[in-house]
């Protein structure tokens, strides 16, 4: 009788230690991702990276990171710096800044609300931002990032964007 008890209190214990503890959290495990970004040999400062998997099994949510002014960055998965998973990925790299100044009542959630152009300066040539045409792909080993550096070429691009027809 006390061995069948102790047994149920032991098969207790274990499951409810298995439930605490043992079944994890269903995140893959992720390796610490950092590198720099260029453009035509220069470091870009404040350019958003994305990091889309390609062909990762059970695997599809998007990493993502800023550069800082060193064009240094740190990639983050399910927090800011928390690495990736190991694998390859296509890239994007995304920086543009308004031109000028914002018109007096411009509204970024309504832009059909705009009268007034506004004109942008893609720092980043349009081509990296998606990852169908940047041809930008890296792969995340357990040692880290390969290439460690995102190098990108070609010049700055105006863009007008308004919901007034141009004349």
């Amino acid at each position: 009788m006390k061995s069948s008890r102790l047994y149920f209190r032991l098969l207790a214990l274990l499951l409810t230690s298995g439930l605490l503890f043992g079944c994890g959290d269903g995140r893959p495990s992720l390796v610490p991702v950092s590198g720099k970004v260029t453009l035509n040999g220069a470091p870009i400062e404040g350019a958003l990276i994305g990091f889309e998997p390609d062909g990762i099994e059970g695997y599809n949510r998007p990493s993502i990171s800023t550069t800082d002014s060193g064009g240094n960055f740190v990639v983050g998965t399910y927090d800011k710096a928390d690495g990736m998973p190991v694998g390859k990925y296509k890239v994007t790299v995304l920086k543009k800044e308004v031109l000028g100044k914002l018109p007096e009542n411009f509204n970024s959630e309504d832009t059909a609300a705009n009268v007034q152009p506004v004109r942008y300066q893609w720092t980043v040539p349009r081509k990296y931002t998606t990852s169908a045409d940047s041809g930008l792909t890296v792969e995340v080993t357990s040692s880290g990032m390969t290439p460690a550096e995102i190098a990108l070429s070609g010049e700055a691009e105006t863009e007008s964007a308004s919901s007034v027809p141009a004349p």
